[in-house]
């Protein structure tokens, strides 16, 4: 793939598109708002969490009529929560399959990737530690860097930002309706993985995939259309 750099960037969503940790999120989610006599629904996860910053997240569990709760006590409650996703998490924490493989074969198409996710540094940090793979990113965007979730497309503009990218020379792996839609108002392609099993993302995505062994790298500049 010459000159691939100047042709194609990819960014990648993390839960749920780099490890299939969205089942292990609603656990700890579930065990971590009994804590506070809060019950989750399926309903509630998928409207009210998933895609979501912890800020958005905590405000609407724990804030009095959608008042906005402080960044100490937002910061307190995420770190509760985040620490007790991790821990339940840990023993089985893995790639989704053959996603180490193709992150091999797109560094050495010199294709640069960056991360863009909703999710905290500290889970961010957990992810690459674990898995080994913080060194096949040039960008790590999370949610830290912009003020709006997805679908909001903030995170996938700062990514193109950072690695230098138009966005349509983007194509970015997701696997919510969140991310998908969030993806597409950046005015970028999307590859959708079918491990949160959600329709919506799937039916309006540009490729679907099951994991990382149904893609290859030649077959990525041609999705970009």
């Amino acid at each position: 793939m010459a000159d691939a750099t100047n042709k194609l960037y990819l960014i990648f969503d993390m839960d749920g598109t780099l490890i299939d940790s969205n089942p292990t999120h609603k656990r700890a989610y579930t065990e971590f708002f009994a804590r506070y006599n809060i019950t989750l629904t399926d309903e509630g996860f998928k409207d009210h969490i998933s895609g979501r910053m912890n800020p958005d997240i905590m405000t609407y569990f724990f804030g009095e009529k959608g008042e906005k709760l402080s960044d100490d006590r937002i910061d307190e409650l995420t770190k509760e929560k985040e620490t007790l996703y991790q821990q339940l998490y840990a023993p089985s924490i893995e790639p989704v399959k053959g996603l180490t493989e193709f992150l091999m074969a797109v560094r050495d198409a010199d294709i640069p990737m960056a991360l863009a996710t909703s999710a905290p540094m500290m889970n961010v940090d957990f992810v690459f530690d674990k898995l080994g793979i913080r060194q096949f990113f040039q960008q790590v965007i999370t949610d830290a860097d912009v003020k709006s979730g997805k679908p909001d497309p903030s995170v996938f503009q700062v990514a193109a930002d950072r690695l230098g990218a138009e966005p349509a020379r983007c194509l970015v792996f997701e696997d919510s309706a969140k991310g998908v839609e969030a993806a597409q108002k950046a005015r970028m392609k999307v590859v959708a993985l079918t491990t949160s099993h959600e329709p919506e993302a799937t039916e309006k995505a540009d490729k679907v995939i099951d994991n990382y062994m149904q893609i290859k790298v030649d077959q990525l500049i041609g999705l970009l259309g």
